[in-house]
């Protein structure tokens, strides 16, 4: 595996700008925790829902409570500018893959694209995207300006020098990571899938961000996600991920048939070690697993020991900080 450099871009000056600010959130072992370990925060909120809709104002107070966990930062302000800065061009990662049931709710785009206009980002460099244009239409997500002044648009222009190298050919990386934007905020959501097991942290950016050679989804997408995760980590910086929570799939995903395979677990997950929020958040799918009396998959996300085993984060629990947070 290798890839392009980008040499001396804007990229670059930016990361050099951001000093000890937002650098150090995206470093591999970074963790806000004073323990040492990485850090990863669970929001709940009880009065999450109006009928079917989430409430907009509840789900920005749990966002904003989380990264403020997440930081150790005494408001939101102080928590969002550990992880942006004013002068960079900020890409929200959405998740669609679930449509029209199951993906990245509008409300918790929103409440990530105000934290991080309200750390100083100008809203016209703020992106709401995924990679496929076919995947907006049965959700509500409206492309153009969103309600903060964020573009929302879809990917699926790849670039054609800087490309994962696998042995079935080359996984171009989208445009959207490397030329519009600075760093990813990625927002996946929690949910399970029938060939990788679970589709978290890790997949939202190796599947989201890449045109995958063919046989990408092969061994239960294993090593690919790993490797693709680890390509981008070295191409752009991820300093946040949020996982969207509220509504999740345990059964029949990514793209469940039906609501029976859904359930609310009416939070969100806040960290910055893609394989600890992977870790925890596949024992929760798989505990709601049990509990609906369906066989364990855990040995089908083998991907995520696979990264493990690249550095690109903390496996062990032992050595998890996870914070319960209530709203």
């Amino acid at each position: 595996m290798s890839g392009t450099g980008i040499g001396i871009t804007r990229r670059s000056m930016l990361t050099r700008i951001a000093g000890g600010v937002a650098v150090a959130a995206v470093g591999k072992r970074f963790a806000f925790a004073g323990n040492g370990k990485p850090r990863v925060v669970r929001v709940e909120a009880a009065k999450l829902w109006n009928g079917d809709s989430r409430d907009p104002d509840v789900v920005r107070t749990m966002v904003d409570r989380g990264v403020m966990a997440l930081a150790g930062a005494s408001t939101p302000e102080a928590a969002w500018r550990r992880f942006v800065t004013p002068e960079m061009r900020v890409g929200l990662k959405i998740n669609l893959l679930g449509r029209p049931l199951v993906y990245t709710a509008p409300e918790v785009t929103d409440a990530v694209a105000a934290g991080v206009i309200g750390a100083g980002v100008k809203p016209e460099n703020v992106v709401v995207w995924d990679r496929w244009r076919d995947h907006f239409a049965p959700t509500r997500y409206k492309f153009g300006r969103g309600k903060h002044g964020e573009s929302i648009e879809a990917g699926g222009r790849y670039h054609q020098t800087i490309m994962l190298r696998g042995t079935e050919g080359n996984a171009l990386i989208d445009t959207m990571a490397v030329d519009r934007t600075d760093v990813t905020v990625s927002l996946p959501v929690l949910k399970d899938h029938g060939v990788s097991g679970v589709t978290l942290a890790l997949k939202n950016i190796a599947f989201g961000c890449y045109e995958h050679y063919r046989s990408a989804h092969d061994n239960h997408c294993d090593p690919f996600i790993a490797e693709a995760y680890e390509h981008y980590a070295a191409t752009t910086r991820i300093p946040l991920i949020v996982m969207d929570a509220t509504e999740a799939c345990f059964d029949d995903g990514p793209r469940p048939a039906d609501r029976s395979r859904l359930w609310r677990e009416n939070a969100v997950y806040v960290a910055t070690d893609p394989v600890a929020l992977d870790v925890v958040c596949r024992k929760v799918i798989m505990a709601k697993r049990a509990e609906k009396g369906l066989r364990d998959t855990t040995r089908q996300s083998r991907h995520i020991e696979t990264a493990i085993g690249k550095g690109l984060g903390v496996g062990d629990p032992a050595r998890i900080d996870v914070v319960n947070v209530r709203v």
